[in-house]
């Protein structure tokens, strides 16, 4: 089945980021800063949500289409508006919407799609967050860029409805658990510096 994008869902994507990467900002670097280094700290902010939230979203929906159903992202206003409020605590519930998946679903399938998200965060949190250790210029960037792929997988594992963690604690236990360990250790560490 060919991936399909309809233009509410481009625009959901599109609003849900941004309001995202503002609140990933202020929850990192806060609001007390430049003019100038609000807007520069908001483009890495940007970037580090195309690549770990719309990245998420995309895996869910690619993934859903290879099972032969169609997916699409929706954004959720309240969600949207939850993420900004708690940001100003240091913390980000990221919870801007989901891809929505049309069709009857076994818990099988479901949760395979539902793995696929944090798991793509996971790789790119473990992957940007390595080669920040290269101390290359702008490593810090790539430190963050890690860090939000990193809490995108631990938030989404919670086995809270319609979290993806309660989807694949549905499917198949020892999955679950092994994502949540991994993507627990990595947020204790690089978030929680524990």
């Amino acid at each position: 089945m060919k991936v399909i994008f309809r233009r509410v869902e481009i625009e959901d994507i599109i609003i849900a980021t941004l309001i995202l990467s503002l609140a990933f900002e202020i929850a990192f670097f806060g609001i007390e800063t430049s003019p100038i280094s609000f807007i520069f700290m908001y483009f890495i902010s940007i970037l580090a949500v195309i690549t770990g939230f719309v990245g998420h979203e995309m895996t869910h929906k690619i993934t859903a289409f290879r099972y032969n159903y169609f997916a699409e992202f929706r954004r959720w206003n309240l969600g949207l508006l939850l993420a900004f409020i708690t940001s100003f605590f240091h913390i980000v519930i990221a919870a801007p919407g989901a891809t929505n998946i049309y069709g009857y679903l076994d818990n099988r399938t479901n949760g395979k799609i539902a793995a696929s998200g944090p798991i793509y965060n996971i790789i790119l949190g473990i992957f940007f967050i390595s080669i920040s250790f290269l101390n290359i210029p702008f490593s810090n960037i790539l430190t963050f860029i890690g860090t939000i792929n990193i809490w995108l997988a631990f938030f989404n594992l919670w086995p809270i409805p319609p979290l993806d963690g309660s989807k694949v604690i549905k499917w198949n236990i020892p999955i679950y658990l092994i994502l949540i360990v991994i993507s627990g250790i990595l947020t204790l560490r690089f978030i929680f510096g524990l």
